[in-house]
């Protein structure tokens, strides 16, 4: 099968596939993913249900506003952060939609590529590993104002716990900021965190009445 193909949704699964969809076995060779402009996507949908499915949690299946955790048809786009974490465990290769498509990019070659187009990739990576090696699941927090949204177990299974921040070197902040920030991450029942990428250390506050 080459990069650019995906299996017809309408044809019946192989042995493998069924396999795969029920005990979340990824295959022998890494996921193949696309990167066209500034988004990455994984077109075969049950290798990005391998990803997403079995309480992994990477990407979001492209048009479902909130996925179940059934097994689903569509392509499932990845974060940069995702994408490049997923490179450096090996589960995943990148291919460039607009050229070659044989030509894999190299960990390096990705690495220098988010750093020219993802501001503050670096610092925020740091922190998205470490949550992850810590078995947490960061998500997108733009909504709410912030780097990330943490998770226990993951989305649609309970609420996520946590908003937070990465601090970039030099990076001023004002009482103001907190203040504000941490006001949001209250309103929607969430604690507020600052992430050091330095030396991957966390701050919380908590609004304390005298």
């Amino acid at each position: 099968m080459s990069p650019l193909s995906y299996p017809d949704v309408e044809s019946p699964l192989s042995i493998e596939q069924e396999k795969q969809l029920k005990e979340g076995i990824f295959p022998s060779e890494p996921i193949v993913a696309q990167l066209i402009g500034k988004k990455i996507l994984i077109f075969n949908h049950i290798h990005g249900y391998l990803l997403y499915g079995f309480g992994r949690y990477f990407g979001i299946p492209v048009g479902i506003r909130k996925p179940k955790i059934e097994p689903f048809q569509r392509p499932l786009e990845l974060s940069s952060l995702e994408t490049y974490y997923l490179l450096k465990q090996k589960l995943i290769t990148l291919h460039s939609f607009e050229e070659d498509s044989k030509k894999a990019w190299t960990l390096y070659e990705f690495y220098s590529f988010c750093k020219d187009n993802y501001p503050h990739f670096e610092e925020r990576y740091i922190i998205y590993e470490d949550l992850r090696e810590k078995h947490y699941i960061p998500r997108p927090g733009q909504k709410f104002g912030a780097d990330f949204i943490v998770y226990r177990q993951g989305p649609g299974i309970d609420h996520s716990s946590f908003c937070i921040q990465v601090l970039s070197p030099f990076t001023k902040i004002s009482s103001i900021d907190v203040v504000r920030s941490a006001r949001l991450a209250t309103s929607v029942k969430k604690r507020f965190i600052l992430a050091n990428p330095t030396n991957k250390t966390y701050f919380s506050f908590k609004w304390f009445k005298p």
